[in-house]
């Protein structure tokens, strides 16, 4: 989609509604609002925090969202005056009917790679395009995600545990050279990890939504179409998953797909929760048809403190954290200037989701 702006030419306001303190340097976030405004005579900013629960937002992102209305917080006088001043936004959040406040809004860049939280809002009926983040903390997330397998094969956390028991005993671990690494998705997270996984020697194979017969891609020895991500699956040690959250990716890590990994295999998830039957998971890890799994998203997000997911045998979990904030930041900056340019000139935008598809 290309097209520039539709508004009053002449002035752009651009918003900034994510915490100043998430960017982690009080002094380069500043930096970073003066080279926007530096773009282009056009462009004004507008610097207001908007930001929900994590709760909310992670159920904002799945079906039935339009019952959590009620738990999203009123908006305050300044957050109401900064979505009307608004062309363009980069946000984390907006309000239900964002319309309604930002009538001018004509654009809006992802702090993240997920989006679903964001077209509740109501991007799509009302004609406003999304941008997403994806590939800001690609390198951190793949780096998170190879570590997650280094761990299980070195059996680091078995040797922590002895460490804290001031037990001294051998505990060998395997070598990886030579394994077999699926990579379920292909996008800027698992094409960082398959570019990573060839200097550990590891043979990689992936899915692609996009895969025919004979294709390639770098770093990557067999491409498979989704349909066939199951025979994938059967060939490999290890998978890593990294797939945006979609009605054809919701649970597609069922009770048959863990069953077509071989016995004693690894699982790792660094992409939507949703991916993920979690019972048939638990299942897998005691039947031992897992070694073990490692998932740094959940279905439901915070956790529940009594959630079986807790207590899975063999099961590395972390709470939504293998992204690198400081680097994030400074890769969203220097993503959204880039999109700003486009945007401005009139030019197709990076990384536009396609709101009839969802992503």
């Amino acid at each position: 989609m290309t097209g520039g702006p539709d508004t009053d030419p002449t002035s752009i306001a651009v918003g900034v509604l994510y915490p100043p303190e998430w960017y982690g340097d009080r002094d380069r976030f500043e930096a970073e609002l003066r080279e926007l405004a530096a773009l282009d005579a056009r462009v004004s900013l507008v610097v207001e925090t908007y930001v929900e629960p994590h709760e909310l937002r992670s159920a904002r992102g799945k079906p039935g969202a339009e019952q959590l209305r009620d738990q999203a917080p009123p908006l305050t006088e300044a957050q109401r005056a900064a979505f009307a001043r608004c062309d363009v936004v980069v946000a984390i959040d907006l309000p239900f009917d964002v319309t309604r406040v930002a009538p001018k809004l004509r654009w809006v860049q992802a702090v993240g790679a997920g989006t679903g939280q964001l077209q509740s809002a109501g991007l799509g009926e009302a004609g406003i395009r999304l941008t997403t983040a994806a590939g800001a903390n690609a390198v951190a997330i793949s780096e998170f995600a190879l570590a997650r397998v280094l761990q299980e094969w070195k059996h680091f956390r078995a040797l922590d545990d002895a460490q804290q028991r001031h037990h001294w005993e051998p505990r060998y671990g395997g070598q990886l050279a030579g394994e077999t690494l699926g990579l379920l998705g292909l996008g800027a997270i698992n094409s960082a990890v398959a570019a990573r996984a060839k200097a550990f020697e590891l043979r990689v194979l992936a899915t692609r939504r996009s895969a025919t017969p004979g294709a390639r891609a770098p770093n990557v020895d067999e491409l498979y179409p989704p349909g066939a991500f199951h025979a994938m699956l059967g060939q490999c040690d290890a998978v890593i998953a990294a797939v945006p959250e979609t009605p054809e990716t919701s649970g597609l890590m069922d009770r048959a797909a863990f069953a077509a990994m071989h016995r004693g295999s690894f699982f790792c998830n660094v992409g939507r929760g949703s991916l993920v039957d979690e019972a048939a998971l638990v299942d897998a890890l005691v039947s031992g048809q897992l070694r073990a799994a490692a998932l740094d998203v959940a279905s439901v997000e915070p956790l529940p403190a009594d959630h079986p997911l807790w207590d899975a045998p063999n099961l590395y979990l972390s709470p939504h954290s293998a992204a690198a904030p400081t680097a994030l930041f400074a890769n969203l900056h220097q993503l959204f200037r880039a999109n700003l340019e486009r945007y401005l000139a009139g030019d197709e935008l990076a990384n536009e989701v396609n709101l009839q598809r969802g992503y």
